[in-house]
């Protein structure tokens, strides 16, 4: 439901009077007034929802996404009854986390009862998601609705046309029912606003749940969600989904809509974001994209390539043949964490366990690092200070430095010219694995973040994009993979040098103030229970290959 606000208020009197309304749309029997927001404190709350919710409400939060929408076809549960049981949920996960900016329950409850009353006339479902709940990061505009992308002056403002992906998710038969939290402008690694303040994780709630797609990644943690739309310009769908133990895929550009979505430095094509899926499992994320892919997008937003679903592409992976796997376990500039190197070992043994081809694999990622920085930056903030200053709001202290210039556009074509020559050598380098083999390597494994995660307020000190930010300067395709979660008396802190880890090896010399930082703030008993990812990367446009080895892996590792 809207915030109903005096234009002329300040920032304040708007962000506290949209933090309360966040859940004015919401039965009473679902608020629990009792159940209070922490950002200290360390214990887990994923089992609170079992002493609370009924048993019907259980069983339907547990099942995913594909499960769901065979069981509302089947009859088993009506779209109104998984849609009240997701937004029960959603609500305790709000109350706990802070992850929600607004729920439109009144709409999507009439948009159940529609569905529900479409099956029982013709016998047959709306479309592939028919029943299904989604919710989306508030960059989603939605009819009737705000959309805020984290910034104060968006607060009052009200939708009055639709996202061409809701749109597409409508015609389809799911049931947008909640918009979730986000950093201010989508430039941050951790949710914060000045609108709701800071998000937590569910695993620990001292700790971040990641960015900038955190109220995604919280909610679904959660249960509270089914299914989740996040967006991605340096790994913002990959590390809430990594956070938080979840599947999210980082599509290339062009595969799946971003038309009439809300977002900062909106023309900048340098660097551009990117919109995907989180769920609970990879064949979810299937789901969403194939089903998204199938009613062709490319038909209304002007920059969708008109690919159709390649079902021969995923057939073939999972068809059982071997697969060649570059491992890059770190960039020579920030190593990982040991619980992710463990994990990247353990990837490692069960791929070749498997009868699977492992390959050493390193990218420049230094360089990429730069490039990325100065795409990002090529405004010189320019465009999210002019927002700000609409409301006047605080920045945080979050984002880059304001002293940064402009570039001119002689620089930004230049900038350009080095983007498109990095792609051009890595192409080079990925075609080379093949050089005296039968075929180049399939996909390549490595790190999201080097940091497990982090406590709130952290990340100044330890943010390091390199891993995931390298992807999107290649707008390659990268899945997210859960392995494992933070084991107290296995993963031991990196401390002193010259000293071996776990595998028995080596422990370098940090390479950096970042690198040292990034090592010292591991502490295993206040990482203990967290969970741990890798991600897999394809190359671009191969949304189809990445998914089908996002399955393979899930059956390897029994994620």
């Amino acid at each position: 439901m809207p915030t109903l606000i005096d234009p002329n208020a300040s920032w304040k009197e708007k962000s506290n009077a949209k933090k309360a309304s966040v859940l004015n749309d919401v039965p009473n029997h679902f608020l629990h007034p009792e159940l209070c927001f922490s950002d200290s404190d360390p214990n887990p709350v994923l089992d609170i929802p079992a002493s609370i919710l009924s048993t019907k409400e259980l069983e339907i939060t547990a099942l995913d996404a594909t499960e769901l929408v065979k069981a509302i076809a089947k009859g088993t549960y009506t779209a109104v009854q998984v849609l009240d049981a997701f937004t029960h949920r959603a609500v305790i996960a709000h109350r706990l986390l802070n992850c929600c900016l607004e729920f439109r329950y009144q709409d999507a409850r009439a948009e159940a009862e529609r569905l529900d009353h479409f099956l029982q006339e013709n016998g047959e479902t709306k479309g592939p998601l028919h029943g299904l709940p989604i919710s989306v990061k508030d960059q989603c505009r939605i009819i009737g609705t705000e959309t805020t992308c984290g910034f104060v002056s968006q607060v009052g403002m009200i939708d009055s046309e639709n996202s061409t992906l809701i749109d597409i998710l409508a015609d389809a038969g799911a049931v947008v029912f909640v918009k979730t939290s986000l950093s201010i402008g989508c430039l941050w690694g951790e949710t914060i606003n000045n609108i709701i303040g800071h998000t937590s994780n569910p695993f620990n709630r001292s700790f971040s749940c990641g960015g900038s797609s955190g109220g995604e990644g919280a909610l679904l943690g959660m249960r509270g969600s089914s299914m989740g739309v996040g967006s991605d310009l340096a790994g913002s769908i990959r590390s809430p989904s990594a956070y938080q133990g979840l599947w999210g895929l980082r599509p290339s550009i062009g595969r799946i809509p971003y038309h009439r979505m809300l977002n900062a430095m909106e023309g900048n094509e340098i660097i551009e974001s990117v919109v995907g899926p989180m769920s609970h499992s990879p064949e979810s994320l299937e789901l969403f994209t194939k089903t998204v892919v199938d009613s062709q997008p490319w038909l209304r937003d002007p920059k969708c390539h008109p690919i159709p679903w390649r079902t021969g592409e995923l057939d073939d992976i999972l068809s059982g043949r071997s697969l060649r796997i570059g491992i890059m376990p770190w960039d020579d500039c920030v190593l990982p964490q040991p619980p992710i190197r463990r994990a990247m070992r353990e990837v490692e043994s069960k791929l070749k366990a498997a009868g699977h081809e492992v390959i050493p694999w390193k990218l420049d990622q230094k360089l990429a690092l730069e490039l990325l920085t100065s795409a990002v930056t090529s405004d010189g903030r320019d465009d999210i200070d002019r927002t700000m200053a609409k409301s006047g709001e605080p920045d945080l202290g979050l984002w880059f430095r304001a002293d940064k210039k402009p570039l001119t556009i002689l620089e930004a074509w230049e900038l350009t010219m080095k983007r498109v020559n990095f792609r051009a050598s890595v192409l080079e380098q990925w075609n080379a694995t093949g050089k005296d083999a039968s075929r180049p390597m399939d996909a390549y494994i490595t790190a999201i973040n080097p940091s497990v995660s982090f406590m709130h307020g952290e990340q100044k000190r330890v943010r390091y994009v390199a891993y995931t930010g390298t992807v999107n300067l290649l707008d390659f395709t990268a899945c997210t993979v859960p392995v494992t979660f933070v084991d107290s008396d296995v993963d031991l802190p990196d401390r002193p040098e010259g000293k071996f880890d776990a595998a028995g090896q080596p422990i370098l010399s940090p390479m950096s103030d970042l690198d040292a930082a990034v090592r010292n703030n591991f502490e295993p008993g206040r990482y203990k229970g967290l969970p741990v990812a890798v991600q897999v990367v394809g190359r671009r446009l191969e949304e189809e290959k990445v998914l089908g080895i996002a399955q393979v892996l899930q059956k390897l590792l029994g994620s």
